[in-house]
């Protein structure tokens, strides 16, 4: 739909929707390599677990790493972006970039928020 309205590369000369395609480009090869991998793996870990009946001490490390979390956390933030930037449609770059940071700033205060309130794979 992008190429039919905006042949070629000219849609790069509209922020709001290069920036909407950026980011959705950055979500997709995130959500499909860290955070999917992460999150398999992590299932093959747990179905281990539940078959011995015991947390192994590898599944406890897999659950304390913050750059899964990380990302897992900004997913929503981006995605409000994403989605501001196709309903404001701005004309300068100004609202990409400070929402970027806004959301990466979110991603990274949840992640150090919420192992506080579950300490998991930290102990020791």
């Amino acid at each position: 739909m992008v190429m039919d309205l905006f042949p070629g590369w000219s849609f790069l000369k509209s922020p709001w929707l290069a920036g909407m395609v950026l980011l959705f480009l950055l979500e997709f090869i995130e959500g499909n390599t860290i955070t999917r991998l992460y999150f398999m793996r992590l299932r093959r870990m747990t179905q281990e677990a539940l078959k011995t009946g015991q947390i192994s001490l590898e599944l406890e490390k897999e659950r304390g790493k913050t750059l899964p979390s990380f990302t897992h956390y900004l997913d929503l933030p981006m995605l409000f972006l994403i989605v501001a930037l196709g309903a404001i449609k701005p004309a300068t770059w100004t609202m990409f970039f400070i929402g970027s940071i806004i959301a990466i700033g979110m991603a990274i205060a949840l992640s150090i928020f919420i192992p506080k309130l579950y300490p998991w794979g930290q102990e020791k």
